[in-house]
């Protein structure tokens, strides 16, 4: 090859790994942490003793201990800032595009490994687990260099490559367990070369009795708890999950129209067909087809033991920069050859493709495709919860997540965790009014309810007692705020006195309204819908009271209504009516008033009232 060419892939693998270094590093925390975030997080301040005995014995984490142990390293050095928790997934991320790069050009040619370079650098799924702090992207890596030590040492390397591969396939191991899914494609692979066979069976054979003896320990872990669940079927619905993952790999949470998606899924899938068909033309093709099938077909015949073999798109990571190396191939030689019409049209090709490839990118930092809201949950909480609230999360076990971000906010409530899981049998009434005793208001934060409360019981232990604050629904997450003492006897030191009675037979003695500006817009919280919460403090009248709910309206200048308080069947009015209130008692009534999306901004009045009768509260300004 002479020195311009090789200059030339030198200065496009340079600029192709700076995009990938870049793409990682950009909105790194625009994700809030999310809870298997939080555990690595956890672990990784725990002590080395700790980790091992959890992760070796597959008891309370079901992860193995190598990247915890490098994170609780890297995190005494760094710190746990959510940048610096996710760095080592960016910087693995984008080794990951040199390795492939290698491969590529080993197994295809130089300007097939430029091209899956490109495709791995700008891969929608490979950057969101560059951008996570969990081991998914250093298992991917550890993979690749298996592999890429593999050929190696079968293409006429030393003892150092085989060494190499056992080093990097045992990390692997230790790191994620279907990195392990690979080996076998290597088996076959050698098994289908005589020649190959014939030459390397016996440091081949050494170095997977080396890994095997390193796993034993893991694996005895691994074949006890995979004995718990349920076992599946390998074969029913296998078309379905093998269509998930493509998608999964090709688009992730990018939320595009359908005749986008089709197109992405379409190209995707036509260039690594194509670049299988090359694949089977050359000997070492065929790696590249194995190691693309063996992790799908192996988990499917693990069904039989364990439903949960396919329990998420992420395990499957290793699978992802094969389908890419495919696709890579299936352009740059389905049409590539020496008339230079041809090259132009493979240039064109490999452009397109990446083009596309790229296409979900943006749609990876949006709300759509937000992970669970756990900083925003904090926030809101710092900013509402008071010192006599409590804050309670459930299931216990999800506290990391909360807990990580109320260590750097000064949230003044307490907080309180005891369920791991809830049925039927689990007693409620003694922990809960626990919980409840001497606190004005429950903050009730809950996630992953699924398997361990599947019919909100301990949510409905609050609601049928207490009435409703508010309820949030970020991502991921539900929080509620519930009211165990909206029967005052004096106005709270916070709350802005007044003085308004209606005929109804109530008397409004006080209020609060969340601070001010408001967006009339948010997308988070209430989509499409900002909001204003407002806390209502009514005392009986002199007239008998009747059982009516108050109505608070945002208004302008010409008195058109720009927001209207939500109906709740559940608020204070409607659970303890003002016909049972009595003499000397102040009831907490909570309202969120919805603003219109298409609120101009500017200053409006904020009103409360009754029927045709109305008082104003206060000015709110609208951003």
């Amino acid at each position: 090859m002479n020195t311009k060419l090789k200059n030339f892939e030198f200065y496009i693998l340079n600029f192709t790994l700076f995009i990938a270094f870049w793409l990682r590093v950009q909105n790194l925390t625009y994700h809030s942490i999310w809870f298997d975030e939080s555990v690595s997080i956890h672990w990784a301040q725990s002590s080395v003793a700790r980790i091992l005995d959890v992760s070796m014995h597959l008891v309370e984490d079901r992860l193995p201990p190598l990247y915890y142990l490098l994170l609780k390293g890297w995190v005494s050095l760094a710190g746990l800032t959510e940048f610096s928790v996710r760095f080592p997934s960016v910087v693995l991320g984008t080794l990951l595009v040199a390795v492939m790069f290698a491969i590529g050009r080993r197994l295809f040619g130089a300007r097939t490994g430029l091209l899956a370079a490109a495709l791995v650098a700008v891969n929608p799924f490979l950057v969101w687990y560059s951008q996570e702090a969990r081991m998914y992207a250093l298992a991917v890596l550890l993979g690749a260099l298996t592999v890429l030590a593999f050929h190696r040492a079968v293409s006429g390397g030393g003892a150092r490559h085989w060494a190499a591969m056992g080093i990097f396939a045992a990390a692997g191991l230790y790191t994620h367990l279907y990195t392990g899914f690979l080996l076998p494609a290597l088996a076959l692979w050698l098994l289908l070369n005589p020649s190959a066979l014939k030459k390397h069976w016996l440091a081949f054979g050494a170095t997977i009795a080396a890994v095997s003896a390193a796993f034993v320990p893991l694996a005895l872990a691994t074949w006890r708890f995979s004995g718990e669940s349920t076992p599946g079927d390998p074969l029913h619905g296998i078309g379905g999950r093998a269509w998930g993952l493509l998608r999964a790999f090709a688009i992730w949470r990018a939320e595009l129209s359908p005749p986008t998606t089709q197109i992405v899924l379409i190209v995707l899938a036509v260039a690594a067909t194509l670049g299988a068909l090359a694949a089977f033309r050359r000997r070492d093709g065929w790696l590249v087809i194995l190691l693309l099938a063996m992790p799908f077909v192996i988990a499917s015949g693990l069904m039989f033991r364990s439903e949960l073999a396919f329990f998420g798109e992420r395990y499957f990571i290793v699978m992802v920069p094969w389908l890419l190396l495919l696709a890579a191939a299936g352009v740059m030689h389905a049409i590539w050859g020496k008339n230079r019409w041809r090259k132009i049209t493979a240039g064109v090709g490999a452009l397109a493709l990446v083009a596309v490839t790229a296409i979900p990118l943006p749609g990876q930092w949006s709300v759509p495709a937000a992970k669970e809201a756990w900083r925003q949950s904090a926030a809101y909480l710092a900013a509402h919860a008071q010192p006599g609230d409590v804050i309670f999360i459930h299931p216990e076990w999800i506290r990391f997540a909360f807990q990580y971000y109320q260590g750097q906010m000064a949230i003044p409530a307490d907080t309180a965790a005891y369920f791991f899981a809830v049925d039927e049998r689990t007693g409620l009434d003694t922990p809960l009014n626990g919980v409840v005793d001497g606190h004005t208001v429950v903050w009730l934060i809950e996630s992953h309810l699924d398997q361990p409360d599947p019919e909100r019981r301990v949510e409905n232990w609050f609601g049928a007692r207490y009435p409703l604050v508010t309820e949030l629904y970020p991502p991921g997450v539900t929080l509620k705020g519930f009211a165990p003492g909206y029967q005052l006897t004096d106005l709270p030191a916070t709350a802005t006195p007044a003085a308004a009675e209606f005929a109804t037979g109530v008397r409004l003695v006080g209020f609060t309204v969340q601070d001010n500006p408001v967006s009339a817009r948010e997308n988070l919280f209430h989509p499409p819908s900002g909001w204003v919460h407002v806390v209502l403090y009514f005392s009986r009248g002199d007239a008998p009271p009747q059982d009516t709910a108050p109505f608070v309206h945002l208004i302008d200048a010409q008195g058109q209504v720009w927001g209207a308080s939500l109906e709740r069947g559940n608020d204070a009015f409607h659970f303890y009516p003002p016909s049972r209130w009595q003499a000397g008692q102040i009831i907490r009534q909570d309202v969120d008033v919805n603003l219109n999306p298409a609120t101009p901004p500017g200053e409006y009045r904020l009103v409360v009232g009754f029927g045709d009768e109305s008082a104003a509260l206060q000015a709110v300004t609208v951003r």
